[in-house]
């Protein structure tokens, strides 16, 4: 028998030592030790506006301070365009055009705590694909998407409609 094992002689070598220890009990305690702890779910939907390339977040969910326009302004001293307004939870603002999202805040949850990873200056497709997938691009395989890991573990709400809906743009780590 030759040192150099082919891809056939590796599979047959492993298979065997595989069903060896499954016929000693010894995968079945080794598997549940290395199970996830399953995480009872609080929320029942989950609805993710990824507005990429569309507003910005001083002009949207995290306003700054409003400037008016007057002819001849510094594009520097604009920090928002838009007045900031309050919404149905204490000390929230989003900006002016948002308020029908802001009285509703009080049944949902703002996440402001994303910190991009550091993928290159201002490569916002390998920033988008970290974020939709948790992984850094480039990857050898297609990484599944954020919303296929949350619809895997809470399932469907109604039998008939998908848990996860993805409509537009793909990513591929470049």
């Amino acid at each position: 028998m030759s040192n150099h094992w082919n891809r056939r002689e590796f599979l047959k070598k492993t298979s065997s030592a595989a069903f060896a220890a499954m016929a000693a009990g010894m995968p079945t305690s080794l598997l549940n030790s290395c199970a996830a702890p399953t995480i009872p779910a609080k929320a029942d939907t989950v609805i993710l506006l990824w507005m990429a390339g569309g507003m910005a977040h001083t002009d949207t969910f995290d306003p700054k301070k409003y400037t008016p326009y007057e002819k001849g302004m510094q594009a520097n001293s604009v920090l928002s365009t838009f007045k900031s307004l309050p919404t149905a939870l204490d000390g929230i603002h989003f900006s002016e055009g948002l308020q029908s999202i802001g009285k509703v805040l009080n049944e949902g949850t703002l996440i402001r705590s994303y910190q991009a990873a550091d993928l290159g200056f201002i490569l916002h497709s390998r920033h988008q694909y970290n974020w939709h997938t948790c992984y850094e691009p480039p990857q050898t395989v297609a990484a599944p998407h954020i919303g296929s890991w949350i619809a895997k573990q809470l399932g469907p709400k109604n039998p008939v409609i998908p848990a996860f809906i993805d409509i537009g743009q793909r990513f591929y780590g470049r």
